[in-house]
């Protein structure tokens, strides 16, 4: 076994971790315009072209906002922001999400699952049905283990439904949120109870194989809200 070689972070790096934190704490405020990249280059004892790498990064992340002969200013980024913005702020977080931040994520469940059903209740085939099957019963063996385990059986049985259903896009999305979240996954778990969801579960797989999207789609939407209103409460 060989192990690779662990570099420290670069100076690059440690610019738009920096910048990154003064943002996200509310240090620098949206509107706030930087001061030249000289100006940031000599008080930071660091290389103009590093700031202005760092920059470039910062603007594509949807923290400032270069506008041409104005200046660079910190931008919105709840509305210019990208995943690598919101996987800054988790970072920036501990990795702990926040009540707004969860309840974002129910909504994107939400957008994201709901219409996987109804596609995937019109056209499944059989084999569908089993690998749901398989995978409900995954996350029953799963009960002994720690809730963690259980989770990420349960994550795996909602990821399914929306890979099933011919979008290549939305398991990438749940993929990239997975991580980040998965305290809240765990969370949810506890709220609802392992038998309870389990037995959504087994429901889901006998309406989609029947072609009903209704009900499955009305147990997913109860347990979110639930979950919703405890997790504000």
């Amino acid at each position: 076994m060989k192990f690779k070689k662990i570099n420290p972070l670069s100076i690059k790096e440690l610019f738009i971790s920096q910048l990154e934190e003064m943002i996200l704490s509310g240090e620098l405020k949206p509107g706030e315009r930087l001061p030249t990249e000289r100006e940031i280059a000599d008080e930071m004892n660091i290389s103009k072209t590093v700031v202005h790498e760092g920059i470039r990064e910062l603007s594509r992340m949807g923290f400032l906002d270069v506008i041409s002969r104005q200046g660079v200013y910190v931008a919105d980024y709840t509305s210019t922001g990208n995943l690598d913005t919101l996987f800054a702020i988790i970072r920036y977080r501990g990795g702990m999400p926040d009540k707004k931040m969860i309840t974002s994520l129910l909504d994107v469940r939400l957008y994201l699952e709901c219409p996987a059903m109804e596609i995937l209740a019109k056209n499944h085939t059989q084999k569908d049905i089993k690998q749901l099957e398989q995978l409900q019963e995954n996350t029953k063996r799963a009960f002994p283990e720690n809730m963690e385990a259980f989770a990420t059986a349960l994550f795996v049985y909602r990821r399914t439904i929306v890979l099933l259903s011919g979008n290549c896009i939305s398991p990438l999305i749940m993929n990239a949120f997975f991580t980040s979240s998965i305290s809240a996954w765990v969370d949810y778990s506890q709220f609802i109870g392992k038998e309870h969801i389990y037995e959504n579960l087994v429901k889901t797989t006998e309406c989609i194989s029947k072609g009903d999207s209704d009900t499955p789609k009305a147990l997913f939407q109860e347990h979110i809200e639930r979950f919703r209103a405890h997790i504000l409460a």
